[in-house]
């Protein structure tokens, strides 16, 4: 094997990009400046002598024309074929998924002093999952309802450009506090000092703006002593992950199906005396050899389209190609009887005789005149929290007053490892420009995420790590070139990582918003371990490493994890084995009648926030796993199966 290039520690940081060239002079701007001005500053590369191999493979016009139209947005066959699909399969409950607000505001007498026998609390995995199960087991005259904080989005209407995707923001960017510019927005960022999360918003939670990955653990993951004894052994799980697989539609993606696939095993098995091992990752995703020239019918009966390879799935696919949670799960549930609400926002949870109050705003449609939020009160007998990592512990923070919690609430959070890297002047074509919902006439570029490179042989759980390659959204693409000299990222890499942080992470409240602090984390050996894996990959990619301070010198998150997490007891965690939450009002002692530690009768939390570690790979699928196995053991309950029927034998 020939020589590699020796790699560097290059850094870009967004002050880089504050002068931004011309072909006489540099001109200074701000930060806000120098971002809504990348793009245009990326179509006169040409004019200034850059040059790379991918500038190589396009003509200059070809190449200008692509830049123009990625800055612009608008319809398409894909996109108005996969607004009709979502319609149609959304017939049956009335032309849309949620439910008319209306209902939510409906006692129904029914002789108990609460609306909603079960009340769950979010619509990503943990809670999609539990509805689904528990409204298909629900006896005719009960209430189920979901209630989401964000807006349905409808499949073809996803944001495609910046100025789109800055509209869906959640939060206001590069601002010291926090503010919510859009209550409804698609991308929630919260920024912290030692970190920034990201995660989504609307009908779906984040499945709606993942890269899919259905991966599990190492087994070794659930060896360590903080897990609840009950789940120290991957076993007990497998049997929900294969049902969670089933559902979601896992499939593992053919191999060297793109460029960037290729590119990414030359360089893993470059990497084989080093413990290397590389496979093309399972997905949520359909795939048809028509593309999505064809409908496609999933296991729940609804229309979808096959993936056209066009690498937009972190913004939403226009395509209806994502196997996204409002394809399966909150379709079963909505069939089932469930209630679905959404832009309903939980503050805190009161405890009751027997049930819970629920302290909640409703934000009305964006486009409606004059909207102003609404308090809503509602009740409950059961509740599950599962509002996400950062939601729920941030609920049941603002709950601790008159709701007794082990003093673990908050601690023990984790980003899951989570790093972001860049490789350029790779060797072999890796062609990651995304193209979105267009006939782009570019060559296909793949689902975000397509491999997995890990080193599951290392003795040492805290050095294994997972690797993936990326794909740059359309939206991103004049952005990204311009930062790596490389006009249609050709030879670019993208590098996603996770590993195991250390879970040191802890979330207070601050003026009544969750305040996430890790010190140290920024200067840890976790970071330090990740970076040097990143600059072996791109050794063996025959390029050189690149870090780019998008946010500062601070880590980012995709994969928010703990919080809430499981323990044995008050004394070692928030939840127990089956998501319910620990009473500590007598110190979290045993309940005579069970043998167990007392928990708060009804009170549930099943989502990324009971992970007691990280588990160092997309955790989409262990949350539905561990979701699966929850909603099973709730209906076994002697105290509710009132509402339950018996499942058949």
């Amino acid at each position: 094997m020939k020589s590699l290039p020796k790699t560097s520690n290059e850094s870009v940081s967004l002050n880089n990009l504050e002068k931004t060239p011309t072909a006489e002079q540099a001109t200074r701007l701000d930060r806000r400046q120098a971002l809504s001005q990348i793009a245009s500053a990326t179509l006169a590369l040409p004019l200034l002598g850059v040059s790379s191999a991918s500038s190589r493979a396009e003509s200059p016009l070809a190449t200008v024309t692509a830049r123009m139209e990625r800055r612009t947005t608008g319809s398409s066959v894909y996109k108005e074929t996969a607004i009709a699909d979502y319609t149609a399969n959304m017939a049956r409950f009335g032309g849309q998924l949620s439910s008319p607000s209306s209902g939510m505001f409906n006692q129904c007498a029914r002789g108990v002093p609460w609306q909603f026998d079960v009340l769950i609390i979010g619509s990503g995995y943990g809670a999609s999952v539990m509805a689904a199960r528990l409204a298909r087991r629900m006896r005719v005259g009960t209430r189920l309802a979901i209630i989401e904080r964000g807006r349905e989005w409808v499949p073809g209407t996803f944001p495609d450009t910046v100025p789109n995707m800055i509209e869906a923001s959640r939060n206001r960017l590069f601002v010291k506090t926090e503010q919510v510019r859009n209550p409804l927005g698609l991308f929630n960022v919260r920024q912290f000092k030692e970190i920034n999360v990201l995660s989504g918003t609307g009908l779906g939670g984040s499945s709606l703006i993942n890269a899919s990955v259905a991966i599990r653990p190492d087994v070794e993951v659930f060896r360590q002593s903080v897990w609840p004894s009950q789940l120290r052994d991957r076993m007990f799980l497998d049997p929900y992950y294969d049902m969670a697989e089933c559902e979601l539609g896992v499939a593992r993606e053919p191999q060297d199906w793109t460029d960037k696939m290729v590119s990414q095993r030359l360089a893993a098995e470059r990497l084989r005396d080093c413990g290397a091992h590389y496979e093309a990752a399972a997905l949520t995703l359909t795939r048809s050899q028509a593309g999505a020239s064809l409908p496609v019918l999933n296991r729940q009966g609804l229309t979808q389209r096959g993936c056209i390879d066009c690498g937009d799935c972190l913004n939403g696919c226009n395509v209806g190609a994502k196997n996204t949670l409002a394809m399966n799960y909150l379709p079963m549930a909505r069939a089932a009887g469930a209630e679905i609400y959404t832009q309903t926002e939980i503050h805190h949870i009161e405890k009751c005789a027997g049930f819970y109050t629920v302290w909640a705003e409703h934000h009305p449609c964006s486009g409606e005149p004059n909207p102003q939020s609404l308090p809503v009160q509602l009740t409950a007998r059961i509740v599950v929290l599962a509002a996400g990592s950062l939601g729920s512990t941030e609920i049941l923070l603002r709950s601790a007053g008159g709701l007794p919690v082990s003093n673990t609430l908050g601690s023990r959070w984790t980003g899951n490892g989570d790093a972001l890297g860049f490789i350029q002047r790779a060797q072999y074509r890796t062609g990651i420009q995304g193209f979105g919902a267009y006939d782009a006439g570019l060559p296909a570029v793949g689902p975000t995420i397509q491999t997995n490179v890990t080193y599951p042989y290392r003795p040492e759980l805290r050095h294994r790590v997972l690797i993936q390659e990326g794909a740059a959204t359309r939206a991103y693409v004049n952005a990204m070139s311009f930062l790596m000299h490389d006009l249609d990222l050709s030879n670019t890499q993208v590098l996603l990582g996770m590993g195991h942080d250390g879970a040191e992470g802890r979330i207070t409240l601050d003026d009544d918003q969750a305040r996430l602090d890790w010190p140290g984390l920024t200067d840890g050996a976790y970071r330090q371990l990740i970076r040097e894996e990143f600059r072996k990959l791109a050794a063996a990619h025959g390029g050189d490493y690149k870090f780019l301070k998008i946010f500062g010198d601070k880590m980012i998150s995709v994969h928010p994890l703990g919080g809430c997490g499981m323990g044995d007891s008050a004394y070692t965690g928030v939840v127990n084995h089956k998501g319910q939450v620990f009473d500590a009002a007598q110190g979290g002692d045993v309940d005579p009648v069970t043998g167990t530690p007392r928990v708060h009768t009804g009170l549930y939390v099943c989502d990324g926030a009971i992970m007691p570690t990280s588990i160092a790979c997309n955790p989409l699928l262990t949350i539905s796993a561990i979701a699966e196995r929850t909603s099973e053991l709730l209906t076994m309950e002697p105290e509710y199966q009132d509402l339950f029927e018996a499942r058949a034998a």
